[in-house]
């Protein structure tokens, strides 16, 4: 039995991808500072990786970002990097997208050690060099926004900057 076990776990070890398997001894708040500088600043930031996979990511993302721009995060979004270039320019090829065509990879060792890539928009906060370990996955109206983005500012802001 014990030896059978150990095949499937070795099974299933060579099937990591070798991108998780680099990253793997780094956290998510080391991957991200060290692609991230600004997270190293006193004012919030809110990271967010968007898909077209998940249509209302695209669709409801402008609302949301407003809402948290007028609270005060500096926003930063991302691209899946699951997500083709074919696939992403038809994607924001209409309207108001258009200027997303050219938003950033989110780096997908550090996706993945954040949990970003399982859902979009998948959201993390940081603050004077710390990310929160809680992703916010998922569109939500206005004042549950509001609310879950202030619950992790007062969790992050509970630890003075250094």
């Amino acid at each position: 039995m014990i030896r059978s076990a150990r095949k499937i776990v070795g099974a299933v070890l060579l099937l990591v991808p070798a991108a998780w398997a680099r990253g793997a001894a780094l956290s998510c708040n080391q991957l991200l500072l060290a692609q991230q500088r600004e997270l190293l600043q006193g004012e919030p930031v809110l990271l967010v990786v968007l898909s077209p996979r998940m249509p209302y990511a695209l669709k409801e993302w402008p609302r949301m970002a407003a809402v948290a721009q007028q609270d005060g995060w500096r926003v930063q979004a991302f691209r899946d990097p699951g997500v083709p270039d074919d696939e992403w320019l038809a994607a924001t090829e209409l309207g108001d997208l258009r200027s997303w065509r050219t938003l950033p990879v989110m780096d997908l060792v550090a996706g993945q050690a954040c949990g970003m890539l399982n859902h979009a928009p998948t959201a993390l906060v940081a603050r004077c060099g710390r990310v929160h370990p809680w992703p916010i996955w998922g569109v939500m109206p206005d004042a549950a926004w509001r609310h879950v983005l202030a619950s992790r500012r007062a969790d992050l802001e509970a630890t003075p900057c250094r």
